[in-house]
């Protein structure tokens, strides 16, 4: 059977995604809690690798179980022996061929700022706190410059191994202004790596001022990482979900 999940997750404590050495991550909890569960051990597939402090409201991860379980009470189970900053919101069986990056079309993530003198402490793990008066009009005009299928090398930290290519498709790079907090909706086919902070740090530098209006509709053409904003903190992004035919 191919099982397919959906997880939402506080990614506070964990060291991301993908399993470490270095500390406790995602996908470690959730093998350990499968494989007390089916008593044999267990390989998840995830959509997206999401980095330490990184949230989720919408991970989509799937397995091969060769025991049939009733999936409803998998989920009950799953859901009191994981920790509480992670649950288990659907479990059902899927299609052999499912995978869910490779038949994924797209993922939308959220990322939020706190505009507030004084952040709350109840949103601290979840956006970043700005300090300096940002001019939204302008951001959002910046954003509409980079939506589109572009060579998105200027916006891809390091990372081992390389992508074949940079290129990849935005369709939707929105921010709303919600009272002292601003909120960015972004989606795309795919994301390279910590490309949508990216996005999100140089649109913050250019609200500050601290990069132009034409700065930032260049940077696609530059293909340069070090002329664009700073990557914006892990904390204050979230995958909201991911997209399937």
């Amino acid at each position: 059977m191919n099982i397919k999940m959906v997880l939402s997750y506080d990614g506070t404590k964990f060291l991301g995604w993908q399993e470490s050495s270095d500390g406790m991550t995602i996908e470690e909890a959730v093998r350990k809690a499968l494989e007390t569960i089916y008593q044999r051990p267990t390989i998840l597939q995830a959509a997206s690798r999401t980095d330490r402090g990184v949230h989720a409201e919408g991970q989509v991860v799937s397995f091969h179980a060769e025991k049939r379980l009733d999936l409803s009470q998998v989920k009950v189970s799953l859901n009191q022996l994981l920790p509480k900053t992670i649950r288990i919101q659907t479990v059902e069986e899927e299609r052999e061929t499912f995978h869910p990056t490779l038949s994924a079309t797209g993922k939308e993530y959220h990322y939020h700022l706190c505009l507030s003198p004084i952040q709350s402490p109840f949103r601290r793990h979840f956006s970043w706190h700005i300090h300096t008066p940002l001019d939204v009009k302008l951001m959002q005009e910046g954003a509409l410059s980079l939506i589109g299928t572009h060579d998105f090398a200027t916006f891809c930290n390091s990372c081992n191994p390389k992508p074949k290519d940079t290129i990849r498709t935005l369709t939707r790079l929105d921010i709303f202004e919600m009272g002292e907090t601003l909120h960015f909706e972004v989606e795309g086919n795919h994301f390279l790596y910590k490309m949508v902070r990216n996005l999100v740090g140089t649109l913050v530098y250019l609200g500050m001022g601290k990069l132009t209006l034409d700065e930032v509709k260049r940077l696609i053409e530059k293909k340069d990482r070090t002329l664009a904003g700073i990557t914006a903190p892990a904390h204050g992004l979230t995958l909201k979900r991911v997209l399937y035919r």
